[in-house]
């Protein structure tokens, strides 16, 4: 003997079903969503400000102050237009990372530096009293030495900084350090500098 109520007990049997294999299935996103925010190759996000955070912003930011005024001394004293137009770059690029760390010092409350190191003075004092060729020479040669001696600077600060933004920063100019010793390597082939 059929009975005819027999359908609505079983849609509504499936209904369940559906709902417990739905939830199932969220509970099962959900947890692969959640593993892989503690997957061991993921850095946790640090917002505070550590002592390396706080020095490394004063040095980067009298490194890149002397990149600039190096840059704009070239752009003065330069003779071969390869010079010129590197220390242009140099002075545009280096503008545009001093805007950049300016505004996370801001919003981190860090102090940075508005001056160069002495030993960056004492280097720019140097420079400033060649001419022409001469000049051309010491200022590729600066680069050369400025710019590998400060990867240093900014690996330590990827390495051992604890503020995600700071390192992101450093990771960012390192790349921009590499770029421009790259292209001194270059200025320095086109004026023939085989003795640098």
């Amino acid at each position: 003997m059929k009975t005819i109520n027999q359908t609505p007990h079983t849609s509504s049997l499936r209904s369940a079903m559906v709902k417990r294999s739905g939830a199932v299935l969220l509970a099962a996103f959900c947890m692969v969503g959640m593993s892989s925010c503690t997957d061991e190759d993921d850095e946790p996000i640090v917002d505070t400000v550590s002592q390396q955070d706080r020095n490394f912003a004063v040095s980067s930011s009298q490194f890149i102050n002397a990149q600039i005024s190096m840059g704009q001394l070239a752009m003065d004293k330069g003779e071969d237009d390869s010079v010129l137009e590197y220390s242009s770059m140099i002075v545009e690029d280096n503008t545009e990372a001093w805007t950049e760390l300016e505004g996370i010092a801001d919003s981190k409350e860090i102090e940075i530096s508005a001056d160069i190191s002495a030993e960056m003075q004492a280097k720019y004092d140097e420079l400033a009293l060649l001419e022409g060729e001469e000049f051309d020479k010491a200022y590729v040669q600066f680069q050369l030495d400025a710019l590998e001696s400060s990867k240093s600077m900014f690996e330590n600060q990827i390495d051992n900084g604890q503020n995600f933004t700071v390192k992101g920063y450093a990771e960012k100019t390192l790349s921009l350090i590499k770029a421009h010793r790259t292209e001194a390597l270059l200025v320095k082939a086109e004026i023939g500098l085989e003795d640098l």
